[in-house]
């Protein structure tokens, strides 16, 4: 019993120091072990020391290549720069002659993005003064231009401010008049090849409408630097074309209305096309009006649009009626820049005779009688109304329709009450007064006396808008 005890003591003994698997395999190739961790651990320290040093490669390539873009661009300028200076005599060059060789150097400046588009535009409107058709070759090679820049070298002739030109001081800077037609063809065809190319939408001259308040602060040149390109698609019935460009903005759609209703003077169409015609128009003439009298128009901004379409009153066919009865016939404080446009446009005889009798016969008597028909108009309005009359001329004996008319409205302001009938013949005979002898600030503008410029005369621009025909005084 004492010896099998003995033995089972000294198995169990041996067990427990008996080394496990792992043991025993440690313990045998305990040099390879020590040897593969020590290459594992150099390895990956391997790895990481190329990794990083190939970042630092990598950022000094690129440092590398951005000090060579650096210099290659210094060294751009530089060229530049002397070439600029070597030709700044001939840029700045005037006298017989000189316009060939600018233009050639400014050509080659600007094809070669040698010259800053800014100074290329500024060069091409000095040229244009003398060659318009070599300003807008240039301004049409010069790339990522500035269309404000370029509107802003856009002059209105007497013709397109006041529908009529006057042998007057006024009128002397009419000599721009071709360059500022080349300008709005430029405009047509950046339009056409920006509308090609799919451009994004405002992308190329369309960015001057962008704004509605940069459209309502000058729409005479807003509107004369499109009519190129609107008369065209109208011309071509391009009707899809004509909704895009409205649909851009708010001053696009201005601009549109304020063109299209003086695009049908003379138009000879088929019958089948007399209806859509007709719609197209009426549905411009409704815009129109609705916005003269919109919130997003203010006074002055009536005031304006009042002034262009009195400038081209007679080629809108009557399409102008309504809105300018409308916008007469609405408050003191919404109409009172508009009277006064008007109001200085016909003391000064700015306007074409023909085109103020039709004013007269078809707004103001028109106008006057409503306002007198209708018992809740204001006093203001009235009396606003029978000053603009007082600055027209009677209607000729010849013509029994308007004399009528005037007769019956003469007699329904004697009628009213004796200040409208006062303010009548003081007004009148103020505005005789100071037509005959205007004050010294206003003579340049009185085209009252002033003969008027025809076709043949020199120096007449009546043949040089673009787009819109001119009418022919």
């Amino acid at each position: 019993m004492s010896a099998e005890g003995d033995r089972s003591g000294q198995a169990d003994s041996a067990g427990e120091e008996r080394p496990s698997r792992l043991g025993r395999f440690i313990q045998t190739y305990s040099a390879f072990l020590s040897s593969f961790v020590i290459g594992v651990a150099g390895l990956v320290a391997t790895s990481i020391w190329q990794y990083r040093q190939s970042q630092i490669s990598a950022q000094q390539a690129k440092s590398e290549q951005v000090i060579a873009q650096t210099k290659a661009e210094n060294d751009w300028r530089i060229a530049r720069a002397e070439i600029l200076s070597k030709n700044l005599n001939i840029l700045s060059g005037q006298g017989p002659g000189s316009a060939d060789q600018k233009f050639g150097v400014l050509l080659s400046l600007t094809r070669g993005a040698i010259i800053d588009p800014e100074l290329a535009v500024s060069y091409a409107m000095e040229l244009g003064k003398q060659n318009p058709t070599y300003m807008r070759t240039v301004l049409e090679a010069t790339a990522q231009k500035n269309y404000e820049q370029m509107s802003q070298g856009f002059k209105l002739t007497c013709v397109q401010r006041y529908g009529v030109q006057k042998a007057t001081d006024v009128c002397k800077d009419d000599a721009l008049a071709e360059r500022s037609d080349a300008i709005a063809q430029v405009i047509q065809d950046e339009m056409e090849t920006t509308a090609a190319a799919h451009a994004p939408a405002g992308a190329g001259p369309m960015s001057l409408l962008r704004e509605e308040r940069d459209v309502q602060a000058r729409p005479a040149k807003m509107s004369w630097l499109f009519t190129p390109y609107l008369q065209d698609l109208y011309d071509r019935r391009q009707w899809q074309d004509i909704q895009t460009f409205e649909n851009f903005s708010t001053g696009a759609r201005l601009v549109a209305a304020l063109v299209l209703a003086t695009t049908r003077t003379g138009e000879l169409v088929s019958s089948t096309e007399v209806t859509q015609l007709d719609q197209f128009h009426a549905a411009h003439r409704h815009w129109l009006a609705s916005y003269l009298l919109g919130g997003t128009c203010e006074s002055e901004c009536r005031g304006k649009l009042a002034d262009v379409m009195l400038s081209s009153y007679g080629q809108a066919n009557g399409d102008y009626n309504e809105a300018f009865k409308r916008m007469l016939l609405s408050s003191r404080a919404e109409a009172a820049p508009a009277y006064a446009h008007l109001h200085a446009r016909l003391l000064w005889c700015q306007l074409d005779d023909e085109d103020v009798a039709r004013f007269r016969d078809g707004v103001l008597v028109p106008g006057l009688d409503a306002a007198l028909a209708n018992s809740k108009t204001p006093p203001a309005i009235l009396e606003d109304l029978v000053g603009l009359m007082a600055l027209v001329p009677e209607p000729a004996t010849t013509d029994a329709v308007a004399t009528a008319a005037w007769k019956k409205a003469e007699g329904e302001v004697s009628k009213a009450p004796d200040h409208l009938q006062r303010t009548y013949n003081v007004r009148r005979a103020a505005a005789l007064r100071e037509r005959q002898n205007p004050p010294a600030v206003i003579r340049k503008v009185n085209f009252c006396n002033a003969p008027t410029v025809t076709a043949d005369m020199p120096g007449s621009t009546l043949a040089a808008p673009a787009g819109r025909s001119s009418q022919t005084q």
